[in-house]
């Protein structure tokens, strides 16, 4: 955890741009929060930065969900507060080929550890794909797809679906994640860009658990499909 707040003190404050082996080196932040409003509301933050060239990028993230009763929400075991570590190397246009490390921590004090390797970029049609392998220090094998696709539907005025899913090799019961497609979430974001760099939005989502992470959220009490609203902000620099 320190080795990862130190490099992302220097991605904030090295400045646009540094000469590193004559090429250029710049920097970007990313940020977008989500207030969830369901039958137990919560809020979520996804966060990343990076800092590099052309070519090489070193990349930190930093994601989660909080409740309002203050604990972290795990998602099924898919997700906790993580922070990943990642050195990118750009592969074909419009392609990053990534591997680092991720350290996520779990409500009850649980912690993984995992390395990971995967590749981001724009598929066809302008589609943004990440997805990401990873196995963990339990052994569990995993693979994780994000995606979302922009329609302009004015200067300003942006509808953007997404979708989230995983694959898991095995159960890991402590943290509430079930082997094979443990969750899934579809939904859409509407964002109004005041400017490029900030842009507020309303949403709604839908969120599904499966096999025997439905089973663990079940027998903790939790639901195991929910409905949500979406507000939040996306802003970047």
């Amino acid at each position: 955890m320190r080795i990862i707040s130190s490099a992302l003190l220097l991605l904030l404050f090295a400045g646009p741009a540094m000469a590193m082996d004559d090429q250029t080196t710049f920097w970007r932040v990313d940020g977008l929060f989500t207030r969830r409003i369901s039958s137990a509301p919560d809020t979520q933050w996804k966060a990343s930065a990076w800092v590099g060239g052309d070519r090489d990028k070193l990349r930190l993230q930093s994601s989660g969900i909080l409740t309002d009763t203050g604990h972290i929400e795990g998602e099924g075991g898919t997700q906790g507060i993580d922070n990943r570590l990642f050195y990118s190397r750009l592969i074909a246009p419009f392609w990053d080929a990534k591997a680092g490390v991720q350290l996520s921590l779990f409500d009850r004090g649980q912690t993984r550890a995992a390395f990971l390797a995967g590749v981001e970029g724009l598929a066809p049609y302008g589609i943004h794909l990440d997805v990401v392998a990873g196995i963990s220090e339990t052994g569990i094998a995993s693979l994780r797809l994000d995606a979302e696709y922009d329609i302009l539907l004015s200067q300003k005025l942006v509808a953007q679906p997404f979708a989230e899913a995983m694959l898991a090799s095995g159960n890991d019961p402590a943290i509430g994640l079930g082997a094979g497609l443990p969750r899934f979430e579809v939904g859409l974001r509407l964002r109004y860009e005041i400017e490029k760099e900030f842009a507020p939005f309303v949403g709604v989502s839908f969120e599904q658990f499966t096999g025997n992470t439905a089973n663990y959220a079940a027998a903790d009490g939790e639901a195991t499909s929910r409905w949500r609203a979406l507000v939040g902000l996306k802003v970047w620099f």
